[in-house]
This record gives structure tokens, sequence and C-alpha cells, in this order.
């Protein structure tokens, strides 16, 4: 009976251990998991899950969405630069939502795009600059626009590469510009003005109505121009001529002619100002300072007693078709001169270009020259015979560089501007004559 109870109570306490021993096992397994992981979780960085995921977790039937914990990653400068920059701007290929480090552009407030380096990006600021200055002791150099650069964090889309940056730099704006008309303008005169060419001005303005013009009239003209533009401050000392003055006395000649009685004589001073470029294009002198050098000599001259000017017989010459053999050019260097007397005003004859003395005269088509020297109150003149009867006339020049007998070709320097003559100030007096007839030079010669 005795062995019979052992029996029964060993097989008890084997089916016990087999239950209870699986899972002491499974316990001391996972407690030494855990401390292992434990472990190796410690080892880790402490930013490697620094922004939570969205993650979906399933507990028997029920769905839990936790929040994501979203971190700040708001760029210091946001800006979309399409539509701003020019089409040939290249810019460095990257993501739309990837964010960089770098240097913002902005020209006049606006954002043009970001580059990789702030110091690159001055570095081809200050190259751009250097195009335009002399290096002269003193000049100052500055940008025409107010120029940023702003250190942030971009979208890598509006990233530019040095290419990209040089497009914006070299890129070309319109801006609207009041131009006063002047006598003979024409669509070319006015596009040459501003520096375009006439399709250019055609395009931004439509064909203008230049016959309705009339001198005086203010137009709205809009003008392509650099965006970026360099302006370059400098002080200049240079030595100029100061023109002589004519005076004319009480008497007259044997001749009855004007002639003179004491030839003038230029002098000369030294003349300090601040002169501004742009682009290196001078827009702006201001005189500081003149120190006379060589005091001019006047020029005085009998009046005459003649009352209009009547032309020797080497000036007239045979009368013909008219019809000239090649259009004029405007006389004076890149259509220079300002009109002070127009054709017909007052009974004049010509058209009277007030510029600096000693600026060279061209003729205006080939020819040749029938009168160079003294003209009456012309002063040194020449006239040019282009045939076909055909002629035209310099007057008040300083000095001349042609004869008579000549032949000249157009565009060749036959004088200088002075104001010889009956002439209060420096300037070309110039006449068209078409069978020994005066015609105002603007109906055969467009500025």
């Amino acid at each position: 009976m005795h062995q019979e109870k052992q029996k029964d109570y060993m097989q008890k306490f084997g089916r016990f251990l087999a239950v209870v021993l699986p899972a002491v096992g499974i316990i001391a397994l996972s407690g030494c998991v855990r401390e292992f992981c434990g472990g190796w979780m410690s080892k880790l960085p402490d930013d490697l899950f620094s922004q939570n995921t969205s993650v979906t977790m399933s507990v028997g039937e029920t769905e839990t969405q936790p929040t994501a914990v979203v971190m700040d990653a708001q760029p210091t400068a946001v800006v979309a630069s399409t539509g701003f920059l020019p089409a040939e701007v290249e810019m460095v290929s990257a993501s739309a939502e990837a964010t960089v480090k770098g240097c913002g552009l902005y020209i006049d407030g606006q954002f043009y795009g970001a580059y990789s380096s702030a110091s690159s990006l001055r570095n081809i600021l200050d190259s751009f600059k250097a195009l335009y200055m002399t290096g002269e002791e003193g000049e100052t150099v500055d940008f025409t626009r107010d120029i940023q650069l702003v250190d942030g964090t971009y979208p890598a889309s509006d990233l530019l590469t040095y290419s990209g940056i040089k497009s914006v730099l070299e890129s070309k704006v319109t801006e609207t510009y009041e131009y006063v008309v002047r006598s003979g303008d024409t669509e070319q005169t006015i596009a040459s003005y501003y520096g375009m060419t006439v399709d250019r001005f055609t395009a931004l303005n439509g064909e203008l109505a230049t016959d309705d013009l009339t001198a005086g009239d203010i137009l709205k003209v809009k003008v392509e121009e650099p965006l970026v533009q360099v302006a370059c401050t400098r002080k200049v000392t240079e030595t100029v001529s100061i023109p002589f003055s004519t005076e004319v006395v009480e008497g007259v000649s044997s001749s009855g002619k004007a002639e003179i009685i004491t030839q003038g004589v230029n002098g000369s001073k030294t003349v300090t100002a601040n002169v501004v470029t742009v682009n290196g294009r001078e827009t702006e002198r201001v005189i500081l300072s003149e120190k006379v050098l060589v005091e001019p000599v006047t020029q005085t001259m009998t009046e005459g007693t003649q009352s209009s000017v009547s032309y020797s017989a080497s000036y007239y010459g045979d009368t013909g078709s008219g019809v000239l053999t090649e259009s004029l050019i405007w006389p004076l260097p890149n259509n220079g001169g300002t009109e002070t007397c127009y054709y017909g005003e007052d009974g004049h004859q010509g058209v009277d270009l007030a510029i600096d003395a000693g600026t060279d005269i061209y003729a205006a088509a080939s020819g040749t020259v029938v009168v160079a020297g003294w003209y009456y109150t012309y002063g040194n003149c020449v006239v040019i015979d282009h045939g076909n009867g055909v002629r035209t006339l310099y007057g008040h020049c300083s000095s001349l560089n042609v004869s008579v007998g000549q032949e000249v070709a157009q565009g060749d320097v036959i004088g200088k501007v002075g104001m010889t003559g009956y002439a209060t100030g420096n300037h070309l007096h110039f006449e068209v004559h078409i069978n020994n007839r005066t015609c105002d030079p603007y109906t055969y010669i467009a500025r």
C-alpha cells in the first residue's frame, strides 16, 4: 500500500516539473534577452530617432494611430524665383523638396536665386565690378542697384550654377523713360541715343509716326538696359583749350568784306572734375575747380558793308538733277552736336550744332573742295561739290584740313569745330545746297 502511494506521488511530482520547468526556463531566457537588448540600445546615438514616424498598430480589433512629432524644418528664406530669372539661367539639378544652406542674391529687394557659397558669390560680384574699374587712386565703385547677399537655408531648386549667376548679372530689363524730341529725329536717331538697334526699339515701342513729331514733344519710350550696372566715380584733372572770342569793331575794310584785324588764339586751362561712368560710359561730370594756364587772345574783325553773304564765283557751280549719288552722313562724331538754331529760323540758311571746340568735322559725302579758307562771316569755311548740283558747307571751323581742288571721301576729317567768323560760341554751321539754293539739311540727312 505504502509503495503504491509513493509511486503515485512521484508521478504527480513529474507532471508538476513538466509544467513548471519550461515556464521557469522561458522567464529566465526573457530576462537574459532583455538585459542584452537593453545594453545594446543604450549604445545607439541619442538622435537616431529624434523625429518620430507615424506608425499604425493593431491590438486585437482596435487600430491606434499615434500623433507624429514634426521637427522644425522651416528654412530661413523660402522664395520662388521662377518668373524673375532670365530664360538662359542654369539651375542646379536638385529635388524640389530638399533645402540647402547657401547665400541668396537679392537685387532691389527681389530674390534672384541662391549660390552655394557666400564668399564665392562675393568674388563673382567683385569680378563683375572689376570689368569697369580703372584702378585710379581714389576711385569709388558700386552697383547702381541695391544688391544684398543673405546667408540662410533655401529650397535646393533655387540654387544657381556659376553660369546661372553670370546670366542674372548680364540679363536685360525694360525701363520707361521720357524722351524730348529733337528736330529731325527718326526711330533710328532715338534708338541710337539709347544704344539700341532700330529692330529692338521698334519691338518694344512699335513704329513711331516720326512725320508727326515736333521738336520739344515728349515721348514715353521703353528702353532695354542691363539689370546690373557698375558706376565708377573718380576725380580727373585734364588740360583743355579755352576758345577765343570774336569781337566785331567799327569800321570797314577796303574790300567792304568782313576781315580779321587780330587773329584769335585759344588759351588753355586745367580742369578738375568728378567723372561718373556707368558700365564704362560717361554719364556725369561735375567741375570741381579750374585753373587758367594761358589766357585766350580775342579775335577782332571788321563788320563789312555787305548785308548778306554773296558767294564768290568759285562757289557757284553747274546745276544738275539734284540727286545724291550717296546718302549724306552726319558731319559730327556719334551724331553729336546740340541744335541751337534751326533751318529757316529768322532766315537762317542751315543748322547750328553746338559742340566742343576741336571736334572733328566729317565730309558728309564724297566730292571736290571748292572753298577752303576764310569765307566772310562764316570764318574758316569748307564747301564741297558732290556733283549733280549738290553742295555742302561747313562754317566757323577753328582749323581746316583740306584745300581747294582736293578730292575728299565721305567721312574724311575736313576741319575742326570752332567759333571763327560771326559766331558767339563753338559750333558747326552746316548747310546743304541743291542747285545753288539752300535746303533743310534734315530733308537729306538722318541723325
